[in-house]
């Protein structure tokens, strides 16, 4: 699959997805395990890993990602490979603020969706 817009380049990957989510609420950033954790009010949405970004998925979103085509991250484990419920951001995000928007709401939907169900265990 070759993108039609290809995203940014690092350094300025991180960047441009920092002032494209600018707007959505109380953004900040992490550095841990080699990539950069971006939380919108105190919730995990979004991963930079690799030079790609990756989106906050659950049952409800995830099958959006995958009908694009879009691979969830995964990375190397002891005796395999792990997968998360985080997948790669489609291309669109690149060119507008309103596209970031509408993937990192669902990014952020699901994120609360999953902190709500951990609180009621």
């Amino acid at each position: 699959m070759t993108p039609k817009h290809p995203p940014p380049t690092p350094p300025d990957l991180l960047d441009t997805v920092l002032n494209l989510l600018s707007g959505m609420g109380a953004l900040r950033q992490r550095k841990m395990f080699g990539g950069v954790y971006i939380y919108c009010d105190d919730l995990f949405m979004a991963t930079v890993h690799d030079n790609t970004l990756y989106f906050k998925a659950n049952k409800k979103t995830a099958p959006e990602f995958i009908e694009l085509g879009l691979p969830a991250f995964s990375y190397p484990k002891q005796g395999g490979i792990a997968t998360l419920q985080y997948y790669q951001a489609p291309d669109e995000v690149f060119l507008s603020r309103a596209a970031m928007h509408r993937w990192a709401n669902k990014a952020l939907a699901a994120a609360r969706e999953d902190a709500s169900a951990k609180k009621k265990r």
